[in-house]
């Protein structure tokens, strides 16, 4: 006569159903795990002492140089890098402006 667990077949929803629990099971036992873990931990050392630091590693080889890039393209021109505005009446004058003596400035035209 044969055992009756060897008889007993398991349907696929009862496998699956397993399969899920278990999975479910190890999911969440290692977050529950670290947590208690964490909380029964005492509170943080002092810190210790720094080691001395180690030597120097040699100096690797050189790299090979890398390709040139593409020329870029020309930028417009911009005005003078340096502008003698006028800065009294006499140069105002030269410059072909009016002094404004209210308010000490050139204006060109």
């Amino acid at each position: 006569m044969k055992d009756e667990t060897e008889n007993k077949t398991v349907s696929r929803r009862k496998a699956l159903g397993r399969i899920g629990v278990l999975a479910v099971a190890a999911y969440t036992i290692p977050a529950v795990t670290t947590l208690s873990a964490a909380r029964a931990g005492s509170a943080a050392s002092a810190a210790s002492n720094p080691s001395a630091p180690s030597k120097p590693s040699a100096p690797s080889e050189p790299s090979e140089p890398s390709p040139a890039s593409a020329p870029s393209a020309a930028s417009s021109p911009t005005g003078p890098s340096h502008v003698d505005l006028p800065v009294d009446e006499a140069s105002c004058t030269a410059a072909n402006g009016s002094w404004d003596a209210v308010n000490g400035v050139c204006v060109l035209s």
